[in-house]
């Protein structure tokens, strides 16, 4: 009994030895672990305190940026928006690729108005017309501008027949009061012959055929070479639209002198022998007709403002 006493004793000794020593690890374990997390959260408090650090320091750079004015940059930028606004009010779609000064700027207008105004003169012309009501002294100007949107093609081939000089001295050989007053054969029958079968293509009727406006007479479809007519009724002439008489242009000064062209003859003088003979016997058979003295392109006294207002 005594041993057994003993032996107990013995075990109970050694499994309070053991628990506690297994206490006294998971004891220091829980210290270190503990030590960890105390590391840890030390380490994100400090990275939180140095991100909103960072953060308010940004916000007050910020502010101080924004009152203290503009900069350069953005005066660049805000001098190259106010540039293009001033270039797309004076009509100008030119992309500028590059940063102006106020002269280059200045300079640059002034070639654009000038091409412009070149262009827009370019589609003027001037006839001086003589003989009017029949009087051999009484003379007048009429100015026609060409509307190249209106007939292109027609447009091209008046203007090829003002490059030659075509238009001097031909005569109005067929007038109708209240209708039409017509020129384009060539007091030179050489001169005439060279635009035999030279005919062109119809353009699409886009403007009606009013008081003023100039067009091309034919005898068919796609058969137009060398006369004009002037519309001189006051209503105009709409029934033509439905006909392919397509305007290339109208009349913007001096349509009272159209109006003057002689008309008595009306519709005698015979286009087969002005094209045979020519002013030889217009002037013999016919010598009130008024006609073309001569032309010019644009007008010295026309501005480019009355052009364009026309347009």
């Amino acid at each position: 009994r005594f041993c057994f006493c003993f032996c107990r004793a013995i075990r109970n000794g050694l499994n309070f030895f053991y628990f506690d020593l297994k206490n006294q690890k998971n004891t220091m374990a829980t210290i270190k672990r503990k030590k960890k997390q105390t590391l840890h959260e030390r380490i994100v408090f400090i990275a939180t305190i140095t991100v909103v650090l960072i953060i308010g320091l940004g916000l007050v750079l910020f502010q101080m940026k924004s009152t203290a004015g503009p900069t350069n940059s953005n005066v660049r930028r805000s001098e190259s928006e106010l540039r293009k606004m001033k270039m797309a009010e004076a009509g100008n779609d030119a992309k500028l690729l590059f940063p102006l000064d106020a002269a280059s700027f200045s300079q640059q207008l002034d070639k654009k108005q000038k091409k412009k105004t070149k262009n827009a003169f370019e589609n003027v012309i001037t006839f001086e017309l003589a003989n009017l009501n029949g009087e051999k002294d009484k003379t007048g100007e009429i100015v026609i501008q060409l509307r190249p949107e209106w007939a292109p093609l027609g447009v091209q081939r008046f203007k090829q027949l003002t490059k030659d000089q075509f238009w001097t001295g031909c005569r109005f050989f067929r007038v109708i009061p209240n209708f039409i007053v017509q020129f384009g054969i060539h007091g030179d029958p050489n001169v005439q012959s060279k635009w035999r079968g030279k005919d062109i293509k119809d353009d699409v009727v886009k403007k009606t055929n009013a008081r003023g406006t100039v067009t091309f007479a034919t005898s068919g479809p796609n058969t137009r070479t060398t006369q004009i007519f002037i519309s001189t009724k006051e209503s105009g002439n709409a029934f033509l639209d439905t006909q392919g008489f397509s305007p290339v242009g109208e009349v913007i000064s001096g349509m009272e002198y159209v109006d003057q062209i002689y008309n008595g003859y009306r519709e005698k003088p015979n286009q087969g022998k002005i094209q045979s003979n020519g002013n030889a016997y217009l002037e013999k058979v016919f010598p009130k007709l008024s006609f073309i003295n001569s032309f010019c392109v644009g007008h010295p006294k026309l501005r480019s403002e009355d052009i364009t207002a026309t347009a």
